[in-house]
């Protein structure tokens, strides 16, 4: 091969790949997925390749993952067109929603909680706390202001009570987690706590929780959705919908799926499904 065919190979080869980063069609068969950033990237990818592999054999097209840099920015992203489609929780669901046209595609079937989860206010035993009534003016403790099942529900259900939940409750710093939460109620730092109904099982290797009780239980809530925004296609939507909705909750064929990420299958779902949360969040001030 001579030197100037060499370099003619190279300058078309170089123009090709110009070509492709510029033209909007080359990434056209790759389906942007995104998900809040509750864990690291690497952590997400570990959790969430079975289910894309399997989806990307479904449909058809590759299917990647997107990973926000904050909670915020799955918003941004679906605004901006950097996603296809998107599993978040139930209040950034709704959040996105009242913005933007996003279509529900399945409800996320849990290990724990199943397809509804709902949040509780726990208490110490030794509080001499026996209704909800009895916290008006105490001192409470929430993860976020987001978090459903650790603030939003919680609000619901005592404003349902008749606080009025700007001024009957002393709010506490947010706790950041659901574990915090319960240690604050725990060692006396809060009088009652809001936290997922499945919290207390889960800390009762690190925390005595028999010095806890459950003295409010909120309704049940849709869990998170997957969803399609806009940019996808709805052809492609209905072919991703279907392939969510093969892998049924609690089939043991989906282990080497759903495993990773804590899921056991998904259910059909429509956005009227969440207009309960809608009134959740408005009285929390989080819509």
């Amino acid at each position: 091969m001579t030197k100037g065919f060499k370099r003619t190979v190279m300058a078309v080869a170089f123009a090709f790949s110009i070509v492709g980063a510029f033209n909007p069609g080359s990434a056209a068969a790759e389906i942007k997925f995104g998900t809040v950033p509750r864990l690291s990237e690497a952590e997400l990818q570990v959790m969430c390749n079975p289910l894309l592999a399997y989806l990307t054999a479904e449909i058809g097209e590759k299917v990647t993952l997107v990973v926000p840099k904050t909670f915020d920015g799955v918003m941004e992203a679906v605004k901006a067109g950097q996603m296809d489609m998107g599993f978040v929780n139930p209040l950034i669901y709704i959040q996105i929603k009242d913005k933007i046209n996003i279509e529900p595609l399945a409800l996320s079937s849990e290990v724990k909680s199943g397809t509804r989860l709902r949040g509780i206010i726990i208490v110490r035993k030794d509080s001499g706390f026996t209704k909800l009534q009895d916290l008006k003016g105490k001192k409470f403790s929430f993860v976020e202001e987001d978090s459903p099942a650790g603030h939003i529900f919680q609000k619901l259900l005592l404003s349902r009570a008749g606080f009025n939940v700007k001024s009957d409750i002393i709010m506490l710093p947010y706790a950041k987690t659901h574990d915090n939460v319960a240690m604050a109620v725990f060692n006396k730092t809060a009088d009652a706590g809001g936290v997922r109904e499945e919290q207390l099982d889960k800390m009762k290797g690190t925390l005595d929780v028999s010095q806890l009780k459950i003295i409010g239980f909120t309704d049940y809530f849709p869990n998170w959705p997957f969803f399609a925004t806009p940019k996808l296609k709805p052809e492609m939507a209905s072919k991703i919908r279907a392939a969510l909705l093969k892998l049924k909750p609690n089939d043991t064929q989906n282990e080497k799926i759903l495993g990773p990420a804590r899921l056991t299958g998904f259910i059909p779902v429509t956005d009227k499904e969440y207009d309960e949360l809608r009134k959740a969040a408005k009285v929390a001030g989080a819509l």
